[in-house]
Order: structure tokens, then C-alpha cells, then sequence
């Protein structure tokens, strides 16, 4: 992995990308990666999403990784403004905090 396993304090310059992959059926709306840009959220929301990923963090060091074809994961990056990717994680979907998902569909539903 070339991007530090230490997770970055979340900035207004940061930039967090999520992204799913696999499943049985691929949907490419539901396959597009998805841009948080810091600098639009409030700080509130910036905490918020630093605490999810400290959650995805933990939840990645104590997750066993069963197979199959029908896993969906979770690929999530933090950015820096030039576009400089500084910290990546993958995670089940199932294993995923519930808030993460409401925040790649409503970051989703934002790019429509």
C-alpha cells in the first residue's frame, strides 16, 4: 500500500473518496466513486466523518475476510486538495458503520 496506514486528521482541504466493488450484479451508477470534498461539510460534519473512519479502521484490524463472489466492499481514500492520495482502507460493506453507507448515498445523490 503506498498510502500511510496512519489514518489523517480530516481538514476543509481534504478530500474523501468511497467507492464499492463486487457483488453478484454490477450497477454502474452504484459502482461510481463517490467525492466528499471537506470544504463543503461543516465541522461538525468533518468530525463526524473522521470518527467513522477511525470506526473503519478499527473494524479492518479485527475483520476476518470470508470469499465469495456476492462480497461487496468498500474502498475509501483520503485525499489532499492537490489530489494526492495519503491514506486508503478497504472494508466489507456488511462490516461497514451504517453512517458511512447514508453518506456514499447521499454523496450519491448529490452528483446526479
Amino acid at each position: 500500500m503506498s498510502a500511510s496506514d496512519t489514518l489523517p486528521t480530516l481538514t476543509a482541504s481534504s478530500v474523501l473518496r468511497l467507492s464499492r466493488e463486487g457483488g453478484v450484479a454490477h450497477f454502474p451508477g452504484l459502482a461510481r466513486p463517490r467525492r466528499i470534498e471537506c470544504r463543503q461539510c461543516s465541522a461538525a460534519q468533518r468530525s463526524e466523518l473522521q470518527q467513522l473512519l477511525e470506526a473503519v479502521t478499527r473494524a479492518c484490524m479485527s475483520e476476518v475476510s470470508p470469499s465469495g463472489v456476492d462480497r461487496r466492499l468498500m474502498l475509501l481514500s483520503v485525499e489532499e486538495a492537490d489530489g494526492k492520495v495519503i491514506w486508503t482502507r478497504q472494508i466489507a460493506e456488511d462490516a461497514a458503520p451504517e453512517a458511512l453507507l447514508r453518506w456514499w448515498r447521499e454523496a450519491g445523490a448529490e452528483q446526479d
